[in-house]
Order: C-alpha cells, then structure tokens, then sequence
C-alpha cells in the first residue's frame, strides 16, 4: 500500500483571451503565449490592451497567478507598455489559432496550456474541436512544435477523440458525487480527498477497508474527463495490521497487550500496558508507521495488566485474558 503522499506539482494555466490584471489593476487579455520549442517552456505572455491593440510581452517572471480565468502579473499597465517591446518575444508564438495536429490531421485549435509553476514546461494542452467539444492532450505527446503548429506524435497521443475537457473542479466534484451517492462508501468520504488536475484524479486519505479502497476505484471507472485514477487511499484495516506488526517486533512492546483501532488513519492505542516506558514506546512506535495521520494514546499504566481490548471496542470496554484476573 502507498505510504508517502504525493506532493502535487503547482500548475498555471493560460487560456486564450481571459483577463490579465495588472499591478494597478488594468485589465487586459492573453493574447499569445511565447514558447521556448527546445525546453517546451513557456517565456513570456503576450497581453493586448484594448480590441485593436498590439500585444506586449512580457517576462514569464513576472507572473503571480494564472489559472484558467485569467492571470495577475506584478507590473503597472504603464510598466507594461513601456518595457514590454511589442517585438521582442522569445520563441514560438502560440495563438488561439495555433493548429493542432494528429497524424497529418487536424484536431482543433490551441485554446488552453497548463504548465508547471516551477519549471514553466508543458502539462497539457486543451484543444478545440469545435463541435466535438474540448478535448486534453498530455504535453508527453507532443512530437514536434512549429510556428503556429503543434504536432502530436500518435504513439504518445493515442487516436481521436482525445480525452474529454472538464474544468477541475467539475471533475472533483462529479468524483465527489460518485463516492457519496454509495451508501457504503459515504462514510468514509471523510476521509478521502480527492484532487483533480487536468483530467488526473488523485484519492489521497483514508478507507475503513481494503474493499472499500477497491470499491471506490470502481465507482470511478466510467467518469467523464478522468483520463487517469491514482488510489492512493490507505485501509484501516492495513494500518492495524502495519502497526500491530510494529508492535510485536519491538522488544519494549513485544510482550504487552495492545488494541490497536484505527479510524480514518487516526489511530487509537486502547489496553493496559505494565509501565509507563512501554507506553510511550508503543505511542512512538505508531507513530512512526506510514501513513498514520494521528495517534491517540489511550494506554493505562498497570503493572500487574493482564486485559486485552476486544477488536470491536464499540464501547471500549475490555475483556480479562483467559486464566487472568
């Protein structure tokens, strides 16, 4: 089972001809998107003021946000105009004509780019197909770029139509909707977050079983827009297991007896334990498994403990090991 949380790469996204604010609050629109064709970056964004103006460019750098309705950059709209050359773009330029094209065919048009935040390279590509709708394309497939073409190499790309576009946050909560409308699963949907980026849905968290972590992956099969599902929910039954395992193998816990009860990944060390140094040890040592979210150290200190928690502690009560007192 996957233990380390995936750290999410921080994305912007330019789309054609939404709003550019900026420093002082002017607004303009993206109008073109310069891009370096040797690292598949992009350098600069082309802002135009005004219906018939020329576009300025400006450094990438000076980007503070971008997402899907619009961008904010931290220059003056005098800034921009006065050191922004109209002429001075670095790379291809890539329009909302910009063709996109599939062995020898043509797709649709570029409409959208997403691109990591650190790095400015390519992720996706939104392209569209007019009355075929929006369709996404992994930036992976891209064979070859040119002036005012992007060529995809059908290998990489697959064959039309091409995954369908959904924003995503429409994505996350169709994903949302499908977990919670399975009564079986709507008690866990506490536990799971889910995290959509360009048709990729993560499940990040916690389920109270392995067959609800498989469950909820079924429930998703026949999503729209979701070109990939990433589980990485963790069972609790797995983590009781994992932590029990931990338990028995350390000498300082190995001859006590500990009820181990996770719930949603917080876990709950219920039982009597004969000294307080076996305590502490077994809080550290769940602690210490991965994936556990938080520990809950409920152990009594006895020294003559001869209680073992019962598995379902619904009311926490215990019961004596047999031929104790």
């Amino acid at each position: 089972m996957q233990r380390a949380p995936t750290t999410f790469a921080t994305v912007w996204k330019f789309r054609f001809g939404t709003p550019i604010q900026t420093e002082d609050g002017e607004l303009g629109l993206l109008a073109q998107l310069a891009v370096d064709p040797t690292r598949r970056a992009v350098t600069q964004l082309g802002v135009k003021f005004g219906l018939f103006g020329k576009s300025h460019f400006i450094p990438a750098n000076a980007i503070r946000d971008a997402n899907a309705a619009g961008a904010t950059i931290s220059l003056t709209r005098a800034e921009v105009e006065r050191k922004a050359d109209p002429t001075s773009a670095l790379g291809l330029i890539f329009t909302d004509r910009t063709q996109v094209i599939l062995g020898g065919k043509r797709l649709g048009r570029l409409t959208q780019l997403t691109v990591d935040r650190e790095t400015l390279t390519l992720r996706h590509l939104v392209v569209d197909r007019g009355l075929g709708g929006e369709g996404l394309v992994a930036a992976t497939a891209i064979a070859q770029v040119e002036p005012q073409r992007i060529l995809l190499d059908a290998r990489q790309a697959g064959v039309p139509p091409l995954t369908p576009f959904r924003s995503d946050e429409a994505l996350a909560a169709e994903v949302h909707a499908a977990i919670e409308n399975y009564p079986r699963l709507r008690i866990d949907l506490e536990g799971i977050e889910i995290h959509a980026i360009d048709g990729v849905v993560w499940l990040i968290g916690y389920v109270s079983s392995e067959l609800n972590r498989r469950l909820v992956q079924d429930q998703l099969t026949n999503i729209r827009g979701m070109a990939e599902l990433r589980n990485e929910l963790i069972a609790d039954t797995d983590l009781a297991a994992e932590i029990s395992t931990a338990l028995a193998r350390d000498p300082r816990t190995a001859s006590e007896r500990i009820g181990v009860y996770p719930t949603l990944g917080e876990v709950h060390l219920r039982g009597s334990v004969r000294s307080q140094s076996a305590r502490d040890a077994a809080g550290q040592i769940a602690v210490a498994v991965p994936g556990v979210k938080a520990v809950m150290n409920e152990l009594h200190v006895d020294a003559d403990a001869t209680v073992l928690p019962v598995l379902a502690s619904v009311t926490n009560e215990e019961d004596r090991v047999p031929g104790g007192r």
